[in-house]
């Protein structure tokens, strides 16, 4: 078994941890010991439910040899915590829940956590810590970049393209062909039809980019 400890406590944490126990079942594919978290507003009570712990801060993985996980809503965050951890020797593991579906030349960069019935189907390209939420679609052909962040329902058509910490908001829905560009938002249930730029946030039906004093 390998040792694993989740990055991130929060809500997104304990959904991570549904993962790893699905995907455990009952051959004990991870020894999970415990979470880690920089926060101060963590539920410690949720946790103890789960069975689980708060082990410490962050910086408890310099010194212990394990695997990990972001789960972290952030793409900003995860790419900063990927680089100290990376920096320290720590690997990340990429989780997909049984009840996913991963087709056929679906390449997932390291890190990425898939959740219960998102579908990836063919020549897909991730980048590092990929976010793909309950039910998110990536159709074909289509190349993620690091740290992207997929909701729940969002929907991407064949050869879409999105930057680096790009955010799909839920049920945001991107037409075939169409490049989101890096650090881009796009909001909850917003339709892209057409190319959206670098650094914004767009938002409705067209999704269409809100001007700098609205973000």
């Amino acid at each position: 078994m390998e040792r694993l400890i989740i990055v991130g406590a929060g809500g997104s944490g304990r959904e991570t941890l549904d993962i790893v126990e699905a995907i455990n079942g009952p051959g004990r594919v991870f020894d999970f010991l415990g979470f880690v978290d920089d926060g101060d507003t963590v539920n410690l009570e949720l946790l103890r439910r789960r069975g689980a712990a708060l082990l410490g801060s962050v910086e408890l993985l310099r010194d212990l040899d394990v695997a990990y996980a972001i789960a972290i809503g952030s793409g900003s965050a995860r790419r900063a915590l990927d680089a100290k951890l990376s920096g320290w020797g720590r690997a990340p593991v990429s989780l997909v829940h049984p009840a996913a579906g991963i087709a056929s030349e679906v390449r997932l960069g390291p890190g990425a956590i898939i959740a219960a019935g998102a579908r990836l189907t063919t020549n897909i390209r991730t980048g590092r810590h990929l976010h793909a939420n309950l039910y998110a679609t990536v159709s074909h052909d289509c190349g993620l970049g690091d740290y992207v962040t997929l909701n729940p329902g969002v929907h991407l058509a064949g050869n879409v393209t999105l930057g680096d910490e790009v955010t799909c908001g839920i049920g945001a829905v991107i037409i075939q062909g169409r490049t989101v560009g890096a650090r881009t938002t796009i909001g909850a249930g917003a339709v892209v039809i057409r190319d959206i730029g670098p650094g914004v946030t767009a938002v409705g039906v067209p999704a269409t980019p809100l001007p700098d004093r609205m973000r």
